[in-house]
C-alpha cells in the first residue's frame, strides 16, 4: 500500500501505468525463476554408464477413444499440428481396474536396458510430475506424494514416497493450478530387479480439457550402473526445477552446471552423451531452443526451434520400448543425444552452460545426465646406453650414459608420471649426473641427487640403488606431473663401470627402467625399457631400432621390428606370454648374420586360440653360436567376444555353471587353459540358439590358480577368466 499512497495525487492513468510496469517486472522474474536450483546428485568415474527411460501417463481422448493420430503426429520430425492445450487429456492405465490395477488411477511402463554382463546399480532415481488442479490434489499431503512401482506388469506394486517435491503456480492459468516434479531414491529396488520392464502408477494428475499448457504428466527413471566390461566413463547426474515461460515476450534462461569433470583427450561425437528430462513441452509450438555452451541443439526428431516436443528419443530415434508407445507424450520430454563434438564440451572442462529459450511455449527442465568416455594414455619408455669410448664395450672404470625417453602416444592424459631405474650391482652411480633433457612443465638441465628439493633424486637403500625422475606438467618433489597426448620427455644419468677384480672380464650389464602413470580414471599404466651393453664381454650382437605389436584383425597380431646393425645374428624367435613372465615360442624369423645395414622384419601371430585379454611379446635373438639375447617386453590388448557369459561359482572347487547366449544351435568345444596356455580340460557340448545353462564337472584335479574358460565353435568364441 505504501507505493500507491505515495502517488495518490497522480492521475488514474499514471497509477495504472506504474501498476502494470511493476506487475511486468515481477512476472518477468518469475517466468524464469528456479524453483530449485540445479545441483549435482551423482558424480563418479566408473566402468559403466547411465540409462534414462520413462513414459507418459496421459493421452488425448476424442470420441471416447484414444486419438492415436494426435498422439503420433510428430513421428516424422518431432513437429506436430497437435498439442494438449484444450484437449480432453485422460489417464493412461495399462494395468486396468481389477486385481492390482484397482489401486491405481493411472499406469504406464517402459524398459530399462542395461549392457550384457554383471551390472552394479550405483544410483537409481525415480522422477514423476505434471499438472494438477489444487482442488484435486493438495501436494503438501504425504498421500499425494506417494506413487506405485513394480517390476514387470503382473506382480504386486510397491509404494514409493517422495524424498522431495518441487512445485510452482502455472503462469497464465489463473489461480489454482500447479506444475510439479517429485523424486525418490529407488536404488535398492532396481538393484534387486535389474533390467527389464518397470511400471509406474497412481501419480497425482488432473484430467480434462484446459488451456495454458493443458493437462499432462508422466515419469522417468535415471539409473547409473557399473559394468566391468565397459570402458571408464565420467558420469554426472544433475536435477532441479525451473519454469521457462515467455509471458508474451521472448524468454532466455541460462544455467551453469559445475563439477562436470570432462576427461582429457579429444572426443568424437559419441564419446559424450547427455540426457534431459523436461515437462510440458508442446510439439505444435515452435520458437523454443536449447543451447549447450552457446551451440544450438538439434537432431532428426528434435528441431532447433522445437526441442521440447513431447518426444522420448535416443540420438534422434523414437524409443519404442514402452507401453503405450506414443511418439508424442503430450507433456514430457526424455531425450538422449551425443554431445562429444559440436557443443563446446572440451577436455578438462569443469562446467557446462545450458541456455533455455522460448517465444510462445512454457516448459520445465528437471533432470540432466552426462556420460563422457574417459580416454587412456599410452606411455612409452625407450632406454639406450652409450659408453664413453664409443666402442660398444663396457670397460672397467668407464662412464656409461643412460638415456630414457618416450612419451604419451594415447589420447588421454598420463598423470603422476614417474620414471625409475634400478641400477645393477656392476655399476656405481656418478654423483651429480641427473639431467632433464626435455619435459613439459620442467626446466631442462641438471637436477640434484638429494630427495625433496626438485623433481629427481638418487636413492640408496641398502643394496638397492636407483634413480627417480618425476616428469610432466605440474611435477613436484613428491609427485609426478601430467603428460598430455603426444607430449614427450627425455632424461639422462651416468654410472661408472665397476672393476670385477681378479682379472675377470666385465660381465654383461643389463638393467630395466620403468615408467608408471595413471589415467584420469586412476588406472595404472606401465612400460619398461631395457638396455644391455657388453653381453658376455663382447659387443651387443643386434641393435634394435623398434619393436611393436598391433592387433590388425580379431585373430592376428602384426609384429614389426628393425635393426641398425647385426653381429653373427642367426635368427629371431618371437615369444608370447599370458602374464609377461612365462613365454613360449610362436614363430622364428631368419636374421642377416653380420651387417651394418638397417633391416626390417615383420611377422603375423594367429591368436585365434589365445585365451587372455592381453598378449605379451618379446624377441629371443639367437647368435650363430647359440647365445641368446632378449628384447624388451611389449603388450597388445586382445579384442575378445563381448557375448554375454556368467560363471558361478567363481572361484570354484570341483565344477562351474556357465550361463551364456549362443548364436546358433551347434556342437561347441569347452576348454580350460592355464595361464601358460596349456590345455587342462576339453569337452564337446551341444548348445541351442539363445540362452544356455551348462554345468562343467570333474574339475577337482585342477590346482589352485587362475585359468581361462574358452567356449568355441566355427562361428563364435567366448573367453572368461576363472579362478580355483
Amino acid at each position: 500500500m505504501q507505493l500507491f499512497t505515495s502517488v495518490i495525487s497522480l492521475q488514474k492513468k499514471l497509477i495504472w501505468t506504474i501498476f502494470a510496469l511493476t506487475f511486468m517486472l515481477l512476472f518477468s522474474y518469475a517466468s524464469k525463476a528456479q524453483t530449485r536450483s540445479y545441483s549435482l546428485v551423482y558424480s563418479d568415474n566408473i566402468k559403466g554408464g547411465s540409462a534414462t527411460f520413462g513414459n507418459t501417463l496421459m493421452n488425448i481422448i476424442s470420441n471416447k477413444k484414444v486419438d492415436t493420430t494426435k498422439m503420433n503426429d510428430n513421428r516424422k520430425d518431432g513437429n506436430s499440428s497437435y498439442g494438449n492445450d484444450n484437449e480432453d487429456m485422460e489417464f493412461v492405465d495399462i494395468d486396468g481396474n481389477s486385481g492390482y490395477g484397482s489401486g491405481t488411477r493411472n499406469s504406464s511402463s517402459a524398459d530399462l536396458i542395461l549392457p550384457a554382463g554383471t551390472n552394479t546399480i550405483k544410483i537409481a532415481r525415480l522422477y514423476w510430475g505434471g499438472r494438477v488442479a489444487d482442488k484435486d490434489f493438495d501436494l503438501t499431503k504425504s498421500a499425494n506424494q506417494t506413487i506405485k512401482i513394480r517390476k514387470g506388469t503382473t506382480s504386486a506394486y510397491f509404494n514409493v514416497n517422495a524424498l522431495g517435491l518441487d512445485k510452482t503456480p502455472i503462469s497464465g492459468a489463473g489461480s489454482g493450478y500447479t506444475e510439479y516434479q517429485a523424486y525418490a531414491d529407488i536404488t535398492a529396488f532396481v538393484t534387486n530387479n535389474g533390467a527389464g520392464t518397470y511400471e509406474i502408477g497412481n501419480v497425482p494428475l488432473s484430467t480434462g480439457s484446459i488451456g495454458n499448457g493443458g493437462n499432462h504428466g508422466g515419469w522417468s527413471i535415471v539409473v547409473v550402473y557399473e559394468n566391468s566390461s565397459m570402458p571408464y566413463n565420467s558420469v554426472r547426474l544433475y536435477d532441479g526445477f525451473e519454469q521457462v515461460y515467455n509471458g508474451g515476450s521472448s524468454t532466455i534462461s541460462t544455467v551453469n552446471l559445475t563439477g562436470l569433470n570432462v576427461p582429457s583427450g579429444t572426443m568424437a561425437a559419441g564419446d559424450a552423451k547427455m540426457s534431459v528430462v523436461a515437462w510440458e513441452g508442446d510439439a505444435n509450438l515452435t520458437g523454443d531452443f536449447l543451447k549447450i555452451n552457446g551451440n544450438t541443439f538439434s537432431n532428426a526428431t528434435n528441431p532447433a526451434n522445437n526441442p521440447w516436443n513431447g518426444t522420448i528419443t535416443d540420438n534422434g530415434v523414437h524409443v519404442t520400448t514402452k507401453n503405450p508407445n506414443y511418439t508424442n507424450q503430450m507433456g514430457i520430454d526424455i531425450d538422449m543425444f551425443d554431445v562429444g563434438s559440436g557443443y563446446g564440451i572440451s577436455p578438462n572442462d569443469n562446467s557446462v552452460s545450458l541456455q533455455f529459450g522460448t517465444e510462445q511455449d512454457q516448459y520445465y527442465p528437471g533432470v540432466f545426465t552426462f556420460c563422457i568416455k574417459m580416454k587412456d594414455p599410452t606411455i612409452t619408455l625407450d632406454k639406450t646406453v652409450a659408453d664413453a669410448n664409443n666402442n660398444h664395450l663396457a670397460e672397467s672404470g668407464e662412464v656409461l650414459t643412460y638415456t630414457l625417453k618416450g612419451g604419451n602416444n594415447g589420447v588421454g592424459d598420463a598423470n603422476n608420471v614417474i620414471v625409475a631405474d634400478t641400477l645393477p650391482s656392476t655399476v656405481t652411480y656418478l654423483p651429480g649426473s641427473l639431467k632433464v633433457i626435455s619435459s613439459p612443465g620442467i626446466t631442462a638441465g641438471s637436477k640434484t641427487d638429494k630427495s625433496g628439493d626438485d623433481i629427481a633424486e638418487y636413492v640408496s637403500n641398502g643394496n638397492i640403488k636407483s634413480v627417480v625422475f618425476r616428469i610432466g606438467t605440474g611435477a613436484t618433489s613428491t609427485s609426478g606431473g601430467t603428460l598430455a597426448a603426444n607430449e614427450t620427455y627425455e632424461v639422462q644419468f651416468q654410472v661408472t663401470v665397476n672393476n670385477p677384480g681378479n682379472g675377470k672380464p666385465v660381465p654383461s650389464i643389463m638393467n630395466i627402467a620403468r615408467i608408471t602413470a595413471t589415467s584420469d580414471a586412476n588406472v595404472k599404466f606401465v612400460d619398461d625399457g631395457t638396455a644391455i651393453i657388453n653381453p658376455e664381454a663382447g659387443p651387443l650382437p643386434v641393435t634394435l631400432t623398434r619393436f611393436t605389436a598391433n592387433l590388425i584383425e580379431d585373430n592376428k597380431v602384426k609384429l614389426d621390428w628393425g635393426t641398425a646393425m647385426e653381429i653373427n645374428c642367426s635368427r629371431f624367435v618371437i615369444q608370447r606370454s599370458y602374464d609377461g613372465n612365462v613365454f613360449s615360442d610362436v614363430e622364428t624369423v631368419t636374421g642377416n648374420g653380420t651387417t651394418n645395414l638397417a633391416h626390417s622384419y615383420t611377422a603375423l601371430d594367429d591368436i585365434y586360440t589365445f585365451t587372455g585379454d592381453v598378449a605379451y611379446y618379446r624377441l629371443d635373438q639367437i647368435d650363430l653360436d647359440g647365445k641368446q639375447n632378449f628384447s624388451r617386453i611389449i603388450s597388445v590388448k586382445i579384442k575378445n567376444s563381448i557375448t554375454t557369459v556368467t560363471v558361478s561359482p567363481n572361484p570354484f572347487m570341483d565344477h562351474i555353471n556357465v550361463n551364456t547366449q549362443w548364436n546358433n544351435t551347434e556342437i561347441i568345444s569347452a576348454k580350460i587353459f592355464n595361464v601358460q596356455g596349456k590345455e587342462m580340460y576339453s569337452k564337446q557340448l551341444q548348445v541351442n540358439k539363445g540362452i544356455n545353462n551348462i554345468r562343467i564337472d570333474n574339475l577337482s584335479n585342477l590346482v589352485s590358480g587362475n585359468y581361462y574358460l574358452q567356449l568355441i565353435s566355427p562361428s563364435q568364441k567366448i573367453i572368461q577368466k576363472i579362478t580355483k
